[in-house]
């Protein structure tokens, strides 16, 4: 399956350094587009897909926050000494967080979801190819169920379909990613439901230690106040669970117009202000449940009235990019 799943990563790669190209990066990542990776060995192609992938993304030590950056390679040095680390040196994970990001109403995937599935995926080719006797060699995790902000596609059978099970259907389809691998999370609705789920349902039941969480360039900020609020709160409680690492991956915002961007930003921006203030008041898990569930929109019977009122958005822009 490896060797499946790395032969076909070419495209992505392609596109993503089509990207850097066009973002004025060249050298190593230029060179990974020839198609002679598509007749290199399992191992070599998940790399080389890596390493197209990283080359692509702005660079970490550009960003602020340098206290971030110290603990995130001081953990990374820790990690090498314990071998979950790949041939190259970059970490390895017990799982990848994909972030859902919306679904079209004919049930089909928006570009910017396809790029976050398309770098999943060769994350995925690249954990087979480190550990090549493992079952799975790490998990995805496909995190989305519907959003609040329109009505989802019918499956067959007059059934929800999922924005988790359409991600699914594509790694499987496109990518070969097998099913034992995908793991669904079918109750959020939004990013602080992705992080709940995603660790209640799956993280911490697991015992996972190191997790990478995968979403769009535009979503970024408000993801990392959700899954650093949730997540940190595994290791608080009261059952003496480990804290888990997390790692986060920003992909390109693929198929979205710089106008529904800015209307985006603008949301996201006060989604993350209001996610840190409540991080400062809810600091353990029981406490954080008590608030999701009697005060949010999403997930409070109070509030269940309010799913469906669709007229808030009809008039905007970010609108296009649920």
């Amino acid at each position: 399956m490896a060797c499946t799943v790395s032969a076909r990563l070419v495209a992505p790669v392609a596109r993503h350094v089509a990207l850097a190209s066009a973002r004025g990066l060249s050298g190593r990542a230029a060179c990974l587009s020839r198609p002679v990776i598509a007749h290199a060995s399992p191992r070599r192609c998940a790399r080389d897909a890596h390493r197209a992938v990283r080359a692509a993304r702005p660079s970490a030590r550009a960003s602020p926050g340098r206290g971030l950056a110290a603990h995130a390679s001081r953990a990374l040095c820790a990690r090498a000494a314990a071998g979950d680390v790949d041939g190259d040196g970059a970490a390895l994970y017990d799982a990848v967080v994909v972030v859902a990001g919306g679904i079209e109403d004919d049930g089909t995937l928006p570009a910017w979801v396809v790029s976050r599935l398309d770098f999943a995926a060769a994350e995925y080719a690249r954990h087979a190819a480190a550990r090549p006797d493992a079952t799975p060699p790490t998990y995805v995790v496909l995190s989305g169920s519907a959003t609040p902000h329109k009505p989802p596609p019918v499956a067959r059978g007059g059934f929800t379909y999922h924005e988790s099970t359409a991600m699914a259907e594509y790694l499987m389809r496109r990518w070969d990613v097998p099913a034992a691998a995908l793991l669904k999370d079918t109750a959020s609705m939004d990013t602080i439901g992705n992080a709940y789920f995603s660790l209640t349902l799956h993280a911490a039941p697991r015992g996972w230690r190191a997790v990478r969480v995968v979403t769009s360039r535009f979503h970024m900020g408000r993801t990392r106040a959700a899954f650093e609020w949730v997540f940190g709160l595994s290791g608080g409680g009261g059952g003496g669970a480990p804290k888990i690492e997390l790692a986060f991956h920003a992909t390109p915002d693929d198929g979205l117009s710089a106008e529904v961007v800015a209307a985006r930003a603008e949301r996201e921006a006060a989604s993350e202000a209001a996610l840190r203030a409540n991080q400062a008041r809810v600091a353990t898990l029981p406490a954080f449940a008590e608030w999701l569930y009697t005060t949010h929109m999403c997930y409070a019977v109070g509030r269940q009235h309010e799913i469906g009122a669709f007229e808030e958005m009809k008039n905007d822009p970010a609108l296009k990019s649920y």
